[in-house]
């Protein structure tokens, strides 16, 4: 399995993993540090925008990458308020595209450099 194809795999099943971790219950106990949900939100949609940059960006613009994934969080958001156990919160939104923004700033960076 060529470099190219691990990618892809790898970005499909942290979407999966970010779509369980957005739709089932789970009991989080609390965190270390105030707003520590927001910095982990960040974290993985910054990793999810990395790994689809990786696999698509030689296909796809990296704005629409963004895009595409800014919309995948609103649809978590807006799915997570359709549960009972779950809700739909504008600051998680906030912090999944922070996530992106500061992954494609990092980004573009590095392929400036390189």
């Amino acid at each position: 399995m060529s470099l190219l194809n691990n990618v892809k795999l790898f970005f499909w099943l942290a979407i999966v993993a970010v779509t369980l971790l957005s739709l089932l219950p789970v009991n989080v106990p609390q965190g270390l540090v105030s707003g520590q949900d927001k910095i982990l939100h960040s974290i993985a949609y910054g990793a999810l925008y990395f790994l689809a940059i990786c696999a698509y960006g030689y296909r796809f613009s990296i704005w629409r990458i963004g895009v595409v994934l800014v919309l995948f969080g609103l649809l978590m958001e807006i799915v997570q308020s359709m549960t009972a156990y779950r809700y739909g919160d504008p600051l998680d939104l906030l912090a999944n595209t922070s996530g992106i923004l500061l992954g494609g700033v990092a980004y573009s960076i590095r392929r400036r450099r390189l």
